[in-house]
């Protein structure tokens, strides 16, 4: 897909939006989603193409060459303890890309059931487009959990936040437009950052293994691709004030991953890791992503 930005200005995550082009845009997005995704079916809310990608990537026969214990995997997903003696890198990896996106996937559930009970989706554009990127975000969970597969492992226990961060989600969920978009924006820039830089350290822990190593990449690309144009989503229905905040928000929310999910500072997101998001932005992204994704 195309990336559709002003002729004057390189594409960016913090630019402004021209009011002219934001109905168009939307109109462009939810075609965009619909012939990546094929219609959700609402009554078992799936979406046909991400189902086949899912099963095909899930069917690989690719196995870890090492074994992993499924009990130390079971105790340390439950309880994380970075100094704990059978916590080796390649099972810290694992954990880490099973938990990674676990507080933004309980925020997506929570604000659906908020949204469905009370009727608030609409049946405008920024309903419709909200509704399958919200879906895209539940196989988000299941795209990095199936990497288990690979090391023949199960994660037989659902991500459970902190009491602070579902009390968050709570809030936001019950929030005005105006406060959710920018939180909403917030966490899919953190969370893009967050994929990326995990993408370019897979190498690091699965030496040796090339074709592991580019089936999970490909799990974090497909994420990728999807969290570009949920930003593009959030932009196009934000102000210019709204997208101030969710930038701010953005910087104060990468600053807190590693609080939220110890995992990721514990594989090296921490220090020079944060840092470096102040220069992160849409062209920072690999060519694959930004030529699969829709960005405006």
């Amino acid at each position: 897909m195309p990336t559709l930005s002003s002729p004057l200005s390189k594409p960016s995550f913090y630019g402004p939006v021209d009011d002219l082009h934001r109905t168009p845009l939307l109109e462009a997005y939810l075609d965009h989603l619909r012939e990546k995704n094929g219609e959700l079916d609402r009554q078992t809310g799936t979406l046909p193409h991400r189902e086949d990608r899912l099963a095909h990537m899930d069917a690989s026969p690719l196995r870890y060459a090492a074994r992993l214990s499924q009990v130390d995997f079971d105790r340390l997903y439950e309880r994380f303890d970075p100094r704990a003696r059978e916590l080796t890198p390649d099972l810290l990896l694992l954990l880490t890309f099973c938990k990674m996106n676990g507080g933004e996937a309980y925020g997506v559930r929570v604000v659906k059931a908020v949204y469905t009970r009370h009727d608030k989706y609409g049946s405008d554009l920024r309903g419709k487009v909200m509704q399958v990127a919200q879906q895209e975000e539940e196989y988000h969970t299941r795209i990095l959990v199936g990497a288990a597969r690979q090391f023949d492992l199960q994660v037989v226990d659902r991500y459970h936040p902190k009491m602070a961060l579902r009390a968050l989600i709570h809030a936001i969920a019950y929030s005005p437009r105006t406060l959710m978009h920018p939180i909403l924006y917030a966490s899919e820039v953190s969370g893009i950052y967050l994929f990326n830089w995990t993408l370019n350290r897979i190498r690091d822990f699965l030496q040796g293994q090339t074709e592991l190593q580019e089936l999970l990449e490909q799990r974090l690309t497909d994420i990728l691709v999807d969290e570009v144009g949920h930003v593009a989503f959030n932009r196009l229905v934000m102000s210019p004030g709204e997208l101030a905040l969710g930038t701010r928000l953005a910087r104060l929310t990468v600053r807190g991953l590693p609080q939220i999910t110890p995992e990721t500072g514990a594989l090296g997101f921490h220090g020079q890791a944060l840092t470096d998001f102040d220069s992160f932005d849409y062209l920072s992204l690999p060519e694959e992503v930004r030529r699969r994704g829709f960005f405006a």
